[in-house]
């Protein structure tokens, strides 16, 4: 009886695996996380975005490359990793990462507000520096 001819190599996947990493900071002492805030780091494909409509809950999913979710964050810096397919990545377009954070009841605490320029042309993969600061409020109060 012969053995079957079984091997142990990994396969190679049809996706190019590549990182994008950095940090969120934060420059306003204002700005606190709890233990029940979401941190949510997007990758998306800015290319013919119209930049007066670009705010966290309006991104549009086609637009998302990649997103990653992190909790238990208790301080600032955050550290983030977003994993993306390289296959995806057409260097004539443009390319951008932003943070929103949302408190427990999913509303926007802080956000970067705008994105970050990475991956085509001379813009970075790693060592992201990504800043948030408070969302305005919208005030209930008359004036």
């Amino acid at each position: 009886m012969s053995k079957p001819n079984i091997s142990t190599q990994r396969r190679p996947s049809m996706m190019t695996r590549s990182t994008l990493c950095g940090v969120v900071e934060s420059l306003d002492e204002r700005c606190m996380l709890q233990a029940s805030d979401v941190v949510v780091v997007a990758l998306c494909d800015i290319t013919l975005w119209d930049w007066t409509r670009i705010d966290c809950p309006h991104i549009p999913q086609n637009f998302v490359i990649s997103k990653v979710k992190l909790d238990n964050c208790n301080y600032f810096p955050i550290p983030f990793t977003i994993y993306y397919d390289e296959d995806e990545i057409d260097y004539n377009l443009c390319y951008g990462v932003r943070c929103d954070i949302f408190d427990k009841n999913q509303e926007l605490k802080y956000s970067s507000g705008r994105f970050i320029d990475v991956l085509t042309e001379k813009n970075p993969k790693t060592n992201v520096h990504i800043t948030i600061v408070p969302c305005d409020i919208p005030s209930t109060t008359d004036q």
